[in-house]
């Protein structure tokens, strides 16, 4: 099946809704999609599913209700991807195409996330994940399936806003031990997030407080946490040894 992608662009409402950023999902180049704007108020543009999650939800919470919400109006069996874009995303118009041509189930960076309509179904049973690090649930799930979701390496810019909260970071943290990660593992690929994800100090130590916290208090992992221990393991020994 010639893959075909159910994209949703996500805004609050009228006054997020970046159109250049928009323009450049619709001028996609060498993909089919069907283009959604996903909104928890009205936007003056076509195809706008409107889901009025109350707002003093969590960010990362708001988003995963309002997908699947945004999900029931569509039969997934139809696509074989999707697309889940943020508004404040400046994507090059390789984006999609360069992460289809990799086949894998999960693609790109959260902010601009790809899922395949299989992974959807047989390991989400579905449902967007509703957590306070949705995305990142989702690749490290993947990763625990032995398929590390590989990120756009084609020759146009990628821009996305880069922000550090303190709570988010430490949810993030908090999520790293649930996931599985080992904590060697976590000190040894800091310095590596420090010089590739555009990512801070502050940011790390956060990570970290939320790490220990959930380890302190036992804090349960998910069913596969083993699986992603491993798979994460093997991928950094295996870059290791590449750069020797």
């Amino acid at each position: 099946m010639k893959a075909k992608v159910l994209t949703f662009f996500l805004t609050k409402d009228a006054s997020t809704f970046n159109v250049e950023n928009f323009e450049r999902v619709k001028k996609q180049i060498g993909v089919i999609q069907s283009i959604y704007v996903v909104s928890a108020a009205p936007v003056p543009v076509g195809n706008n599913v409107v889901v009025p999650v109350p707002q003093h939800y969590p960010l990362p919470v708001r988003i995963g209700i309002t997908i699947n919400r945004a999900l029931e109006e569509f039969d997934l069996s139809e696509y074989t991807h999707l697309f889940k874009v943020d508004s404040d995303v400046k994507l090059p118009r390789d984006y999609l195409s360069n992460l289809l041509s990799k086949n894998k189930p999960v693609a790109g960076r959260g902010v601009a996330l790809l899922i395949s309509t299989d992974f959807l179904r047989k390991q989400l049973s579905g449902k967007y994940p509703v957590s306070y690090c949705d995305d990142g649930y989702i690749s490290a799930l993947s990763i625990a399936e032995g398929v590390w979701p590989p990120e756009y390496n084609g020759t146009g810019l990628f821009k996305f806003p880069v922000q550090h909260q303190p709570l988010r970071e430490y949810t993030y943290g908090y999520e790293y031990y649930k996931w599985g990660l080992p904590l060697p593992i976590f000190f040894l690929i800091s310095p590596i997030l420090l010089a590739t994800r555009q990512r801070d100090v502050r940011s790390l130590v956060y990570n970290l407080a939320g790490y220990l916290s959930a380890s302190i208090n036992y804090e349960k992992k998910y069913p596969w946490w083993r699986r992603y221990s491993y798979h994460r393991t093997s991928h950094f020994v295996s870059k290791l040894f590449k750069f020797k």
